[in-house]
């Protein structure tokens, strides 16, 4: 269970890559957004929990412009709703009205069809700590030095590569908006694990590139929130920057 009231500290960085002209990613910390930024140092806040905080990141699909009207949707609404939400029931019904929303748009602009985004974050509230996802960004919770995945990646599972590490696809089954053939399943959960907690949320632009266990040695080893920000964007910049890369390291305290 999580604690009655106290503050989320946040940490986030968002930065378009090595690669794509664009940054189609967006975040959201409770009434903050971030999108289409192009940020090479981290921003940190402290939020109240005096009512919910949603904290998530959301990857725009669907090409330049398309998807980062996604993503941007998607925190704005999450950042207008979030405050209102108490539990599984409301996330999932606002992830669903999101992925309408974005429906209907891409139907009236038929130069955005196929146009969607993924999510994945956490609420905080007087209830307790929720996970939530739709696609493959990933919610972490840090426990101690290790990494535990929270959220339900919806891509398929592949084999390892021969030298162990793990094969990445750019296939998902399922996004808000994007979802093809079939009703879009968010995934929600309670974090039962007790305050004070340490989540990391971050788009595929990060976990592609760097394994689990790199990133949990970059967090013990860094001096501070920022410096473990910047160190896990570099360390994506490093392995090729092939993607938008969005983090958010969050403590509950």
């Amino acid at each position: 269970m999580g604690v009655a009231g106290g503050e989320v500290i946040v940490t986030a960085l968002t930065h378009r890559g090595a690669i794509r002209p664009a940054n189609e990613d967006a975040v959201v910390m409770g009434a903050l957004t971030v999108a289409s930024a192009n940020m090479t140092s981290p921003v940190r806040c402290v939020l109240p929990v005096g009512e919910p905080v949603i904290l998530a990141v959301a990857d725009g699909i669907g090409g330049q412009a398309a998807g980062e009207i996604a993503s941007e949707h998607a925190v704005h609404r999450m950042a207008e709703m979030g405050p209102r939400l108490e539990g599984p029931e409301e996330i999932a019904q606002l992830l669903v009205n999101i992925d309408e929303e974005i429906k209907d748009h891409a139907l009236q602009h038929t130069e955005f069809a196929g146009m969607g985004t993924t999510v994945a974050g956490v609420l905080l509230n007087s209830e307790g700590n929720f996970w939530f996802n739709v696609g493959d960004s990933r919610t972490y919770r840090l426990e101690g030095r290790r990494l535990v995945q929270l959220s339900e990646d919806d891509s398929p599972a592949l084999p390892p590569s021969e030298d162990g590490r793990p094969v990445t696809t750019n296939f998902i089954t399922q996004s808000l908006g994007g979802s093809s053939g079939g009703t879009m399943v968010p995934h929600v959960g309670r974090d039962d694990a007790a305050d004070p907690s340490t989540w990391l949320m971050c788009s595929d632009g990060l976990s592609d590139l760097v394994l689990p266990e790199e990133m949990e040695r970059i967090l013990a080893e860094a001096g501070s929130d920022e410096a473990a920000v910047h160190a896990l964007w570099q360390a994506a910049m490093e392995a090729g920057g092939k993607d938008n890369i969005s983090i958010l390291l969050a403590r509950r305290v």
